[in-house]
């Protein structure tokens, strides 16, 4: 038998396995686009190389001209899933048309059995491609992760694989058939199944760890209003009350809820409820700093830890918020006017975790609710 056939096979039946894999992750852990994208790449792929089987058997233009559009299209679709997972937006016009004059001329190449020039064309497009997808996925803000560099390793030795077979094409193009190609074929033997391989694997512990990151989010998140929960803000404030006594520096709690949340629920229903917790939510987020942490401790009451923040600064940035809440429209209870009440609680010497903050916030609400509520209380001015 042919050793390519049974490179081929190898190569196929791993483009299934993966074609598998990232159709059960899409379907079974939140749908997300890029996952699709690349369980259809892995789907080209695998027409890819059932034709490309038929080519090298039957010596069929025909079988080589689709299999080289199946790489095309296997390519651009790896490109496109991961600017979707990056959140960048996807340039259809621009890689459509773009794969579409390579398609041609590869097709071009293939029905004339000119394979010199196909291994030009369709590897140095396909280099091109993983090159481009390395640069998507390179982080802005934010080291890579274990699997993202393991992902980008692999996207640029596969492009410098693809080089060099487009390098080794060059070379024998113009010349009698026979010329390069055993070259070619060599670096395609050796390079092509240990890459296809190792970029898949890459491919799925990507995804593995987006499932990882999505699913500790949601232990750590709050469904709702989409700010820590309880357990998440334990979490952070373990590092913030470490960082704050290491530096010597200042941390402040603000303990804060919906003054009536319960007669807004009973009057309006729970929708107006959820929707006035959002709100309030968001406000609390755009009012701190990046670095400041808020928190949904439970029903109504939100915490708040703002870094290098003394109470009386963390009182004034909490006035701002409850003269701004009021303006605040629920489109289930356009008329139901929102208030809310805080307290404030500094980090001091003899504190040993957050429920030391919590419970002299929690007083300092409590006193604001007693003198009126719609107020921000400091727990040094508390009874």
């Amino acid at each position: 038998m042919d050793p390519a056939i049974i490179i081929i096979a190898l190569l196929f039946f791993t483009s299934v396995i993966m074609a598998l894999a990232m159709g059960v992750a899409w379907l079974h852990f939140g749908r997300q686009r890029h996952v699709l994208s690349w369980a259809l790449s892995y789907g080209a792929a695998m027409v890819q190389w059932i034709a490309n089987a038929g080519g090298i058997a039957l010596k069929s233009g025909p079988f080589m001209a689709l299999a080289a559009v199946c790489i095309i299209v296997s390519g651009t679709l790896v490109v496109v899933g991961v600017r979707q997972r990056s959140g960048q937006n996807v340039p259809w016009r621009l890689m459509v048309g773009a794969g579409s004059v390579v398609a041609v001329g590869g097709i071009y190449a293939a029905m004339i059995h000119d394979r010199s020039l196909q291994g030009m064309i369709v590897p140095g497009y396909v280099g091109l491609l993983m090159l481009c997808s390395a640069a998507a996925l390179w982080p802005r803000e934010r080291r890579f992760n274990a699997p993202e560099m393991a992902f980008f390793t692999m996207f640029l030795l596969f492009a410098l694989f693809e080089a060099a077979l487009a390098v080794s094409a060059a070379s024998g193009w113009g010349k009698p058939p026979a010329t390069g190609l055993a070259t070619y074929r060599a670096i395609l033997g050796l390079g092509l199944p240990s890459l296809y391989v190792g970029m898949g694997v890459a491919a799925v512990m990507v995804v593995a760890g987006d499932l990882a990151h999505q699913l500790r989010r949601q232990m750590r998140h709050d469904p709702l209003t989409n700010v820590l929960n309880r357990r998440g803000l334990d979490e952070a404030a373990t590092r913030a009350i470490a960082n704050a006594r290491r530096y010597n520096r200042p941390l402040a709690l603000v303990v804060c809820d919906l003054d009536g949340f319960k007669a807004l629920n009973d009057g309006h229903g729970h929708i107006a409820g959820d929707a006035a917790l959002r709100g309030f939510a968001q406000l609390l987020t755009s009012a701190v700093r990046r670095g400041d942490i808020v928190a949904r401790m439970g029903g109504d009451e939100f915490g708040l830890l703002l870094v290098e923040t003394e109470a009386a600064a963390a009182a004034d940035v909490m006035e701002r918020v409850r003269a701004e809440i009021a303006c605040l429209v629920l489109p289930n209870a356009p008329r139901a006017q929102l208030r809310a009440s805080f307290g404030v609680a500094e980090l001091q010497a003899g504190d040993e975790q957050l429920d030391d903050l919590v419970a002299r916030a929690d007083a300092a609400l409590y006193d604001a609710k007693r003198n009126g509520k719609d107020r921000v209380a400091i727990w040094r001015n508390a009874a």
